[in-house]
């Protein structure tokens, strides 16, 4: 790894988790059940931004009102009984596979509950590469940097050692606010403008992309 940092702090939600993706693969799943046929994942990423019910009806015009209310129901029955379904973005597992092999600290700042971090983690096989983990209810959420500050020491690293990638503007705050050095991820083609508003050095619209400017060896997942 040719760049100076010793650690790098990851969001979940968005930049290492998909949420989206777990939801188009649940409304994928039981569109097929029910027979409402199949769709373009990456047209559908668009619409899902505004909410499930406005999604389904943009990804599947020609089905009935009865139908939408079909699938919803079957996709909100899914999503709450099977929570575990966890989806990664392109590329993740392998980013952070290379950082720790690298001998790069690594830990994740995140707004979302420390239990259901915990639960994603075990259920993608990634929980062992974390040093650390701070998540919203253990300390004030982001873009209040106590999470980033308290990573950074049990660590023992210096924020000019420290890389903070995220995809949302508070991520960019939190590490604004601490002198670390912030990149952004834009997988959906939305947010790039924004993060480089908030300050962030650099968005990428890939795990290829920030591969790159770490200078590692990677070949993305497909």
């Amino acid at each position: 790894m040719s760049r100076r940092y010793h650690l790098v702090v990851f969001d979940w939600e968005g930049t290492l988790g998909d949420t989206l993706g777990q939801i188009l693969n649940t409304v994928a799943a039981e569109a097929k059940r029910l027979q409402f046929g199949v769709f373009d994942e990456n047209q559908a990423r668009q619409h899902v931004v505004l909410g499930l019910v406005m999604a389904v009806k943009k990804i599947f015009p020609s089905l009935t009102l009865d139908q939408h209310e079909q699938l919803l129901q079957a996709v909100h029955h899914s999503l709450v009984t099977h929570p575990l379904d966890v989806c990664l973005i392109p590329g993740a597992k392998q980013m952070i596979e290379q950082l720790y092999q690298a001998g790069i600290h690594l830990a994740i700042a995140t707004n979302k509950g420390e239990q259901s971090l915990i639960r994603c983690l075990q259920a993608c096989g990634l929980r062992d590469f974390f040093d650390v983990t701070r998540s919203a209810g253990q300390v004030p959420a982001k873009p209040c940097p106590q999470m980033l500050q308290e990573i950074m020491d049990s660590c023992g690293v210096k924020a000019t050692q420290t890389l903070m990638v995220g995809d949302s503007v508070i991520d960019v705050d939190m590490a604004n606010q601490l002198g670390v050095d912030a990149v952004g991820v834009d997988f959906d083609h939305q947010q790039a403008a924004n993060l480089l508003a908030a300050g962030a050095l650099h968005v990428f619209n890939d795990y290829q992309q920030l591969a790159d400017y770490l200078g590692l060896t990677f070949n993305d997942e497909k």
